[in-house]
């Protein structure tokens, strides 16, 4: 561990991810100094942290270190240990958890500044390595740790100083997987960032005295002087009568009590999490034996805490190629109505489920390019019920493949001969297979 009075590698900014997630802990070190006896020194702090994914989230710092009291002047102090014990919270290991992440470890820098009798030596950058720690499954608190020692000061002023820690941030975090690879919380890197906003008030870790290095000799006592003769004690007073007690005046009648106003309602701690992806696929007619392509997109916002989320999908007007009765080419131009919005599940091992309603509508179908019905009002009689699981790890940072099965209800208002296209349309056994990708 060392101070630096410029960081090398500059501040760090904040980023959005945090899918991953958030992320994030970490611990720090701070300078300080001492010659004489060490007497525990100890300082608490809450941060709010930006990590990937799971953006704003509180950390609690607790750091611990033995310091003197006393430091004598023009003499160098020598270095002492310094533990901090960072406190993470459960949605970060949430977070972490979703992109599949293990183990978490990086660095971490304090703003330290020194108040010594000369005047503060301020904007001391102190970096520490954040010690590899375990992520907990399932999601729950946990604690980081990180140990350092303080360099060693010379102060040539007598006084009274202090150490404050102003704030910390986070850089070059790794979360890695169960093999040890580090997992991408941000597109591209191995590792990422998190700027913290310091957000208790107490900064002051340890107060101590620059002391003179040659004390001075003690003073010869004075002898003592011989005491006074007592006096007589005086004759006591007579006791005066006691005055008679006032009458005691009537109570008050209380006032009514006021009634309580009601409380207002408090923001949510921890939003939604909101994901952008972008879809591609395709779904395949059983009956109708043929295929039409899909793309769009859906917006979720995913709540950590349950592991569920709620999503708007959207799926662009689409066309595709039919044989029926194995032979007969036909072309149908499609449309999707959703109905209500998209519900699912995300846990930590990556599996996802999607729950979607949508009318199929046709606003067009031809047999060897004849028009034989569609038109604005032809769609499916009831909505579809299209239920997705992931096909393999799915990744809220980057995406993943969706499958599943559904079936087409019966169509109407589709023209004269709507039931004879709800014949080889509609039915069970229909697929649809579909990739998301991360916007941004």
């Amino acid at each position: 561990m060392g101070i630096q009075r410029k960081r090398t590698k500059g501040a760090l900014s904040t980023l959005a991810v945090t899918a991953a997630i958030g992320v994030v802990t970490t611990t720090v070190s701070v300078t300080a100094v001492g010659t004489a006896a060490a007497v525990p020194a100890k300082l608490v702090q809450d941060y709010s942290c930006v990590f990937p994914l799971i953006n704003a989230d509180p950390i609690k710092i607790t750091i611990t270190a033995d310091i003197p009291d006393e430091i004598q002047k023009g003499q160098a102090t020598p270095a002492f240990a310094i533990e901090a014990n960072t406190l993470v919270s459960s949605r970060a290991a949430q977070g972490l958890g979703l992109v599949g992440a293990k183990t978490l470890e990086g660095k971490a820098t304090a703003d330290v500044t020194v108040n010594t009798p000369s005047g503060p030596l301020s904007g001391i950058k102190v970096e520490n390595d954040v010690a590899k720690g375990n992520i907990p499954s399932p999601p729950a608190d946990f604690t980081v740790v990180a140990k350092g020692n303080a360099p060693s000061l010379t102060f040539d002023k007598t006084g009274d100083g202090s150490i404050d820690v102003n704030n910390i941030s986070l850089h070059d975090m790794i979360a890695r997987d169960a093999n040890g690879k580090p997992v991408q919380l941000v597109t591209g890197k191995d590792t990422f960032d998190a700027a913290c906003t310091l957000t208790s008030t107490d900064k002051t870790l340890h107060r101590f005295k620059v002391v003179d290095n040659n004390p001075t000799s003690p003073t010869n006592p004075t002898s003592p002087t011989n005491p006074t003769d007592p006096t007589n004690p005086t004759n006591p007073t007579s006791p005066t009568n006691p005055t008679n007690p006032t009458n005691p005046t009537s109570p008050t009648n209380p006032t009514n009590p006021t009634n309580p106003t009601s409380p207002t309602n408090p923001t949510n701690p921890n939003p939604p999490i909101h994901l952008s992806y972008g879809l591609t696929g395709s779904s395949t007619i059983k009956a109708a034996n043929g295929t039409a392509a899909l793309a769009g997109g859906i917006e979720a916002d995913f709540d950590l805490a349950s592991g569920t989320y709620n999503a708007d999908l959207t799926l662009n007007p689409t066309s595709g190629k039919f044989s029926i009765l194995g032979f007969l080419p036909a072309t149908a131009k499609i449309e999707f109505q959703q109905v209500g919005r998209t519900t699912g599940t995300l846990n930590t091992a990556g599996d996802l489920t999607a729950k979607s309603g949508m009318y199929v509508k046709l606003p067009e179908i031809a047999v060897f390019g004849i028009p034989l019905g569609g038109g604005a009002d032809c769609k499916s009689g009831t909505p579809a019920d299209v239920n997705l699981t992931s096909d393999g790890r799915f990744d809220p940072l980057g995406g993943g493949k969706l499958k599943g099965t559904y079936t087409l209800p019966p169509l109407k208002s589709c023209g004269a001969f709507n039931d004879i296209l709800s014949a080889f349309t509609s039915g069970p056994g229909n697929t649809i297979t579909m990739t998301l990708a991360k916007k941004g």
